[in-house]
């Protein structure tokens, strides 16, 4: 019995004991490293004369564009159009660097969303350069001549591709006299992170190459061009489908000046862009593509407006016209109005009758048209007036202005419906002027 107890008594005192240590413990830590709250000293007064600047390190490169961007409310300078409609391999937050580097020199950014040669040909109407970028879907042959004309007629276009994005380039840039090699390129002796990060330091001269002096290509193939190659790799720069140690071109132009072609997209690309002089280079192809040296034609109308437009009546009896093409130029983007008195600086509309031609001969004469008892043109022998109208454009000077003449009232409405729809353009005559039966 007494050994029983003594055992149950064991089995009390130890717990006993344990918990007398652990309170113990515990109070003689939490005495010993907590002693209240902190109170912070006062913080020095420090004049802010005396405050040293921290060594800044080498300075980013900073954009001086050739064509600074316009004030608010100032004409735009012109569009560039990107092309989404080939169900391009790429994002538009990797294009995000080239893009603003556009906008800062005063031109809109258009989207071609829409496939097809028609949606092309409309967009193109009113683009002032074309960024091409690793389309999936081929270019049609008729698609690929509406690009070959617009570059002809002083459209910028800028081709890009990288290796291991899929795409069908070569389809439109062989009819630009650029051919994308399907290689990549290497350095195993001199690289940046990895191999495939190769340095290029042999630039030709041209507007693009100006002030670069060494950049890094992270995944570049080569391109053959009929053109002028303005970068070249060094002789330990090699291609995945040739081990000869030649130069390289990842940067060219093609056949036309106004063409422009990279075999890599990453050196755009933030943060790659900050890498050596690549945003220098960025800033080359903003310029080069904000270059606004397009030749527009009548046919592409109303691309060729760029700014606000004045409309110029012959005669008070025509304000409703004069309205009705106000709102068609509204809907496309571009503001209009009526107005009394012909702004020399502004681009503008005229609108009237064939009686109203004195107020409009300097540009009919620039044409070579005369209205008289007959009208007559160089692409045309004398015509009756009845039930005729005529479309010309003049471009001679440092504005646009389309002139619309007809015999009657209603035989201008009937060309101001025309040109709302589009469908002026089968009665053109050359590319800027037309004359058309109005019943």
């Amino acid at each position: 019995m007494l050994e029983q107890v003594l055992k149950v008594w064991k089995l009390l005192i130890l717990p006993a004991f344990a918990i007398v240590v652990f309170l113990v413990t515990f109070f003689s830590s939490y005495q010993f490293f907590y002693r209240g709250g902190y109170t912070p000293p006062e913080a020095p007064d420090i004049y802010f004369e005396e405050i040293l600047a921290i060594p800044e390190g080498p300075q980013a490169f900073q954009d001086e564009p050739i064509f600074a961007a316009n004030p608010v409310g100032a004409t735009n300078r012109g569009s560039l159009l990107v092309d989404t409609g080939h169900r391009n391999a790429f994002s538009t937050n990797e294009i995000t660097r080239i893009i603003n580097r556009v906008y800062s020199r005063g031109y809109d950014v258009e989207f071609l969303v829409e496939p097809g040669e028609k949606a092309l040909e409309e967009a193109l109407r009113s683009a002032d350069a074309f960024v091409v970028i690793s389309p999936i879907s081929p270019y049609e042959p008729a698609e690929a001549n509406l690009v070959v004309d617009f570059a002809e007629r002083g459209g910028k276009v800028f081709l890009v591709a990288e290796p291991g994005r899929p795409n069908q380039i070569n389809s439109l840039s062989e009819r630009l006299g650029v051919s994308f090699r399907p290689d990549y390129l290497y350095n195993l002796a001199e690289h940046d992170s990895n191999f495939q990060e190769f340095f290029v330091r042999d630039f030709r001269p041209h507007t693009v190459t100006a002030g670069v002096g060494e950049t890094v290509f992270f995944y570049a193939g080569s391109i053959e061009t009929s053109g002028e190659y303005l970068a070249l790799t060094d002789g330990e720069t090699l291609s995945s489908i040739s081990r000869r140690s030649l130069p390289r071109a990842p940067l060219a132009t093609g056949a036309n000046r106004n063409v422009l072609a990279v075999h890599d997209l990453t050196f755009m690309i933030p943060p790659y862009n900050a890498i050596r002089d690549n945003d220098r280079l960025v800033a080359n192809i903003a310029d080069f593509l904000t270059e606004n040296q397009r030749d527009y034609r009548l046919t592409d109308y109303p691309g060729f407006f760029k700014g606000d437009v004045d409309i110029l009546l012959g005669q008070p009896d025509l304000f409703d016209l004069g309205a009705n093409l106000k709102r068609s130029l509204l809907s496309l983007g571009i503001n209009a109005d009526v107005r009394e008195v012909e702004n020399s600086g502004q681009d503008t509309v005229f609108l009237g009758l064939y009686s109203d031609s004195s107020t409009v001969a300097r540009y009919l004469d620039s044409a070579g048209v005369r209205v008289g008892e007959s009208l007559t043109a160089p692409f045309t022998p004398g015509i009756p007036l009845e039930k005729t109208a005529v479309l010309l454009l003049d471009r001679s000077g440092e504005r646009d202005v389309l002139v619309a003449l007809a015999d009657t009232p209603e035989g201008l409405e009937t060309i101001v419906k025309q040109l709302n729809a589009g469908t002026f353009r089968t009665g053109l005559a050359d590319d800027f002027a037309g004359v058309y039966k109005t019943k």
